[in-house]
């Protein structure tokens, strides 16, 4: 087994420990579950997501990843951030370069089990996500039933355009643009002037999400559909429903709640 310590700075997964008493755009629009959340740099973040997702077996040995730009745009990182978590993990042994046609960045077939300071670090956040869950489960709940009363068709059809773009996706890191904007086209639909504060706990939750396996996805997009249908049929009692099953799952799904 190979320890890794991973340094502490001011960029944090939740973005801060707690805000400061004086500022009062902090004290509105950080959520409470983000009191716990921990401070590591962005470059210990990917290595972070991306180990936890070794470890849990959603990034099986011997898989390709995506290319640099896709990994950064899904972690939501510059791509020189993202070079350097991946040239990290590389240098641990993680993953491997291939050079030449078929080449890329790969899992090691056999990665070796990595004490890393950044992946205790998110495990040790496991109550700051689960009260981020309960808040977007009642915070998106009311932006569901809000926007089945006033969605119009229109919006309604860039929901489903958005639905479709994550089907075409070919791995995660592509899908989580598009599911990212539907959410918050969805707050954008519903006009409440709470939504910057549900969006803040929807981004600060987002930061602990780590690549899935796509067959894992399609459940997530059919209960999209069936909110968008919820829209177009001004049932939101339906739309409620469906959204408080649909962040629900996050507590079976999330690297917590899976195996190792």
């Amino acid at each position: 087994m190979v320890a890794k310590q991973a340094s502490s700075t001011a960029e944090g997964v939740g973005g801060s420990t707690g805000p400061d008493a004086n500022d009062a755009d902090g004290v509105l629009f950080t959520p409470p579950g983000s009191a716990a959340l921990t401070r590591l740099s962005a470059v210990e973040t990917v290595r972070a997501r991306i180990l936890l997702s070794i470890e849990h077996g959603l990034l099986a040995p011997g898989s390709r990843l995506p290319r640099l730009e896709l990994i950064a745009t899904g972690l939501e990182v510059s791509s020189i951030t993202a070079r350097r978590g991946l040239e990290s993990l590389m240098d641990d042994g993680v993953l491997v370069r291939r050079p030449g046609r078929g080449g890329g960045t790969f899992v090691a077939e056999t990665p070796p089990e990595l004490h890393d300071s950044s992946v205790s670090a998110y495990r040790a956040d496991e109550q700051a996500i689960r009260n981020l869950i309960d808040q977007r489960v009642l915070m998106e709940s009311a932006i569901a039933h809000q926007a089945a009363l006033v969605a119009t068709p229109e919006q309604c059809d860039r929901l489903d355009e958005l639905i479709e773009q994550s089907q075409q996706a070919a791995n995660w890191l592509e899908h989580h643009v598009p599911d990212s904007r539907f959410h918050h086209l969805c707050a954008e639909i519903s006009g409440l002037s709470e939504a910057p504060a549900y969006l803040v706990v929807y981004e600060a939750l987002l930061k602990y999400f780590v690549p899935y396996p796509m067959e894992q996805l399609e459940e997530g997009r059919d209960e999209h559909r069936a909110l968008v249908t919820a829209f177009r049929t001004r049932d939101p009692a339906a739309a409620v429903a469906i959204t408080r099953a649909h962040v629900g799952s996050l507590r079976r799904e999330m690297f917590l709640a899976l195996p190792r």
